[in-house]
């Protein structure tokens, strides 16, 4: 009887495993955490971010290596602006530097990323900042 609950509480932990709605890549060993962010930060900058910015060349948009200090390390500014491009650029005025960016990139609109939690765009911006590494 005894062996039966020891089998049946690891067949549920098991069960409760395979519920994880992010699951760590196989190469990243969960003994190295900071691998693991990178690589979600990269995950979530590929699905998003990817198709108008590159880290080491502008594209559509302009380049993210270093995007942190850019922006003066004010990370709560840019998780606003990633939110919603618009609403900062008109709070800051033409004179900021979102202004000034914007007016440098043609006044092309960035998308809204108002899905995203504050966490989610930490991890992508620190994945920039470092250049992809």
């Amino acid at each position: 009887m005894k062996k039966t609950v020891i089998l049946f509480a690891a067949f549920l932990g098991i069960v409760a495993c395979g519920e994880s709605t992010r699951q760590v890549p196989a190469n990243n060993p969960v003994s190295d955490p900071g691998k693991v962010t990178t690589n979600i930060g990269k995950e979530l900058f590929m699905g998003n971010c990817a198709q108008c910015h590159a880290l080491q060349k502008d594209m559509t948009g302009p380049m993210v290596s270093g995007v942190i200090t850019r922006w003066n390390n004010d990370t709560t500014k840019l998780i606003a602006f990633v939110k919603n491009s618009q609403q900062v650029i008109q709070a800051g005025g033409d004179n900021s530097y979102e202004g000034q960016l914007y007016n440098k990139w043609y006044k092309t609109v960035m998308p809204n990323f108002g899905g995203l939690t504050d966490a989610d765009i930490m991890l992508i911006l620190h994945y920039c900042q470092e250049g992809g590494k």
